[in-house]
């Protein structure tokens, strides 16, 4: 028994012995260039996320731009009312001062109205659509 384990023990330090001799690097590191299977994938993910990145803030700005096209709008159109009404009433202070004859009176008060039944109408159709 003691010769088969001396012979199993030299056999095997003779096995690593030449098994280290073979995986030893005498000659310098060298660098392997590998293609990298997943570089296209990779810009490929960069590429999706940046476009939808661009598309998220694209589609922020275009809702911020028309927020603020209805709030403008919204405010000429008050404007636009305010300014009715005030010639509203100059034109009935100059019919009560005698300045303006009554037919121009009437054709102007009936013109005065529908703009601001048409401004009010847009204000009540806005307001519903929010």
């Amino acid at each position: 028994m003691i010769s088969l384990a001396r012979r199993s023990a030299g056999a095997i330090l003779t096995l690593l012995f030449f098994c280290t001799a073979a995986f030893a690097q005498n000659e310098a590191v060298r660098t392997l260039d590998l293609p990298n299977p997943m570089a296209t994938h990779t810009w490929f993910i960069i590429a999706a996320v940046g476009g939808f990145l661009l598309w998220c803030i694209s589609y922020t700005l275009q809702l911020q731009k028309e927020a603020l096209s209805k709030k403008k709008s919204r405010d000429d159109l008050l404007h636009r009312k305010d300014a009715l009404l005030a010639e509203i009433a100059d034109l009935e202070n100059r019919h009560e001062a005698h300045q303006v004859a009554d037919p121009q009176y009437r054709r102007d008060l009936k013109k005065l109205r529908q703009g601001l039944a048409n401004v009010l109408q847009a204000l009540n159709d806005r307001q519903a659509s929010s």
